[in-house]
């Protein structure tokens, strides 16, 4: 009975040939629209809706959905909803068992709907919710799948009359769960002093994602004012790095002749639109030995010659000093010696000198 209903909805629903692009797409969901009596008339014995449902996941998704079904007879229906793959690969269009499918592909395999009879009284209208859990082995893709809701007393029967039972498409596009991501796991300086340029650093970086990526970026050197003074390139080549891909990288500063402490900050952008970013900052120093050996030079010739002037100065003082202290020490004496002395007794005290002179 499958078998009738497959080449009978061929011939109905795929009318012409079409590749599986999405001009072929639009008039593929667009068929049933006008060669499926089931589907095109509100007069008909039953009718569904929407006709056609589009959705979009990942891998590892849960879509719900909802189908109405209405009844249009004067009499009790007992609907089974059949689920069956639809191939369009190679232009070709046809109709596959979920059975014989392949689980990662088969769209009618992942969509769940209850598959006991669906009653529905004269006149009513009745909702069917279904799920449509995606694999988690699905690739990306557009995926295709029918619905069917046939009458009858037993699935056997209803099977039977699936070619006037009408039914919904579902398109799936299954999307690529794209995931980039890069770490730097480590950014250091080759030393913390450089005696002479050049300045070299190294980098580690590691791709978690499942993208293969091309960084690309730079490091900036700043001085201890803050002012840019260099610019190294990084990735110039343009090397790619897959997933779990771990590589150890290198940039090198040529330097511009200055010394003193310097901020290394490295700025790596990856991604389609390089609009992911990394940065992480590491100091570090430039002390060339030639020139701190000349520094140190002037510094001590420096020392030395202060030393040897405050010295003179100092001895300078000092002889000054004795001089005006023994000048004053004699005239302290001359002083005294002029001065007439008188004798315990309180006689006078002939001075010897002034005898002598006279």
């Amino acid at each position: 009975m499958k078998k009738d209903f497959y080449k009978k909805q061929n011939k109905i629903f795929f009318g012409r040939r079409f590749f599986a692009s999405a001009f072929s797409t639009a008039l593929y969901v667009m068929i049933p629209l006008f060669f499926l009596p089931g589907n095109a008339y509100a007069d008909e014995p039953f009718s569904v809706t929407p006709i056609i449902i589009d959705k979009k996941a990942l891998t590892r998704d849960i879509l719900v959905a909802t189908i109405h079904l209405e009844n249009n007879t004067a009499r009790k229906a007992n609907l089974y909803a059949v689920v069956n793959n639809v191939n369009t690969s190679e232009g070709k269009q046809e109709f596959l068992d979920p059975s014989k499918a392949d689980l990662s592909n088969s769209l009618a395999n992942w969509i769940l709907i209850t598959r006991g009879v669906i009653p529905l009284m004269p006149g009513d209208i009745k909702d069917i919710d279904f799920r449509i859990n995606v694999d988690r082995s699905a690739q990306p893709g557009m995926y295709h799948a029918i619905i069917a809701f046939a009458d009858g007393t037993t699935r056997p029967d209803a099977e039977a009359a699936l070619s006037s039972s009408p039914f919904v498409t579902i398109n799936l596009e299954v999307l690529e769960n794209i995931k980039e991501r890069l770490q730097l796991t480590r950014f250091v300086p080759d030393r913390t002093f450089f005696g002479t340029f050049p300045a070299s650093f190294t980098y580690d970086i590691e791709n978690t994602g499942n993208r293969a990526l091309q960084p690309t970026g730079d490091i900036r050197i700043y001085n201890r004012r803050g002012e840019e003074v260099g610019l190294v390139p990084l990735n110039s080549g343009g090397k790619e790095f897959g997933p779990n891909a771990k590589a150890t990288l290198a940039g090198i500063w040529a330097g511009s002749g200055g010394f003193g402490r310097y901020k290394a900050l490295i700025d790596l952008r990856y991604g389609a639109d390089g609009g992911n970013a990394i940065q992480d900052t590491v100091f570090f120093w430039v002390l060339p030995w030639q020139k701190l050996l000349i520094l140190f030079g002037i510094f001590a010739l420096l020392v030395i010659m202060g030393t040897v002037i405050l010295h003179k100065k100092y001895e300078g003082h000092v002889h000054r000093r004795a001089l005006h202290i023994a000048a004053r020490a004699g005239k302290a004496g001359d002083q005294r010696m002029r001065e007439p002395q008188k004798n315990a007794g309180g006689g006078r005290i002939i001075d010897i000198r002034d005898r002598k002179r006279r």
